[in-house]
């Protein structure tokens, strides 16, 4: 059985032009009798095979060999910026993750968002970078304005190729995102907050921080009228009146699923648990179901959400004029 999935799996992710048994054949170093003895089930694989195809194919053993005492595997990359090279190790890794979905003939996202999506801030860097910021004050002793921390980070390599590369690719995957009355407010206590803590070198730069909120607000608010990305993905947004806890997000690429909660500001664990998955997806679709569809309808209570948001940013602008 855990084979048949294995398999199952990696035909789907295997380009047309290549044939199974043969890849599996050349990746494992067997004849072609031997692969489809093992494809058919009447041979097991051993440990060091089952390890060598998940790796090569990117599976979670975890994904195929269902529930173990009812533990979930997670993965989890630390992240310590206390030196800032890691961050551009993880999120080059993020990058090539979101990058790959495009490639994929079944693909989407779901997406519950206590807060804005990283994804929303990515064509304003200095709203990304003020995100990195926050994680990097909560982790580090270093008293460090906004401003020299955005001259530090800012000279590692290729760090805003992979935010462009990211959005682009975020683009082109259709996604559902369900958002709450609340999802802004947290950015905009962060700006407040670390404006009254002497943080900004100057006032310019939470007012540079609020205009580009409302530029993202206005992009978020095109998407949502016309119901699609920038590359034509589909894109819904929902408004809930109840708070989602937490921001979860279902990636579906080919037939795999894979849930990632939020952690602290900028990290997350995942997993590809089938089982958790599933009831992941579950609670989301019924989440849905008892939320407002702001996309492509719901013209009034569209309005009515963008406006909120706009008066919510632009009041507090008016603190730092």
């Amino acid at each position: 059985m855990t084979q048949t999935i294995l398999f199952n799996i990696i035909r789907k992710k295997l380009p047309a032009h290549l044939r199974l048994a043969d890849t599996i054949g050349d990746l494992l170093g067997i004849g072609s009798d031997s692969s489809y003895r093992r494809i058919r089930g009447e041979k097991e694989l051993t440990l060091s095979e089952l390890v060598k195809l998940c790796n090569h194919f990117n599976i979670s053993v975890d994904s195929i060999i269902g529930d173990l005492n009812n533990n979930v595997i997670f993965k989890y990359n630390p992240l310590d910026l206390t030196d800032l090279n890691n961050y551009r190790v993880y999120i080059k890794q993020f990058t090539e993750a979101v990058h790959a979905l495009t490639n994929a003939k079944e693909k989407e996202i779901y997406y519950t968002a206590e807060d804005i999506p990283i994804f929303h801030f990515l064509p304003f860097h200095e709203l990304t970078f003020f995100k990195v910021y926050i994680w990097y004050n909560a982790v580090s002793y270093d008293d460090m304005t906004y401003e020299k921390f955005v001259r530090e980070i800012g000279n590692k390599e290729g760090l805003f190729e992979c935010y462009d590369k990211m959005y682009k690719s975020y683009t082109k995957v259709p996604s559902t995102e369900i958002w709450t009355a609340n999802s802004i407010s947290p950015i905009l206590c962060l700006i407040e907050y670390y404006y009254d803590m002497g943080a900004f070198e100057n006032t310019d730069t939470a007012i540079i921080l609020c205009n580009q909120l409302l530029l993202m607000t206005d992009n978020l608010m095109k998407w949502t009228d016309t119901g699609q990305k920038e590359d034509t993905a589909d894109f819904k947004l929902y408004l809930s009146e109840t708070h989602p806890e937490n921001s979860f997000m279902i990636l579906k690429n080919e037939g795999v699923t894979s849930a990632t909660i939020k952690l602290f500001t900028i990290n997350s664990i995942i997993t590809t648990n089938p089982s958790f998955c599933e009831e992941t997806e579950k609670w989301i679709k019924n989440t849905i179901t008892k939320s407002t569809l702001l996309s492509g309808a719901s013209a009034r209570e569209r309005f009515r959400f963008f406006q909120t948001m706009k008066t919510k940013i632009s009041n507090l602008m008016e603190r730092f004029e």
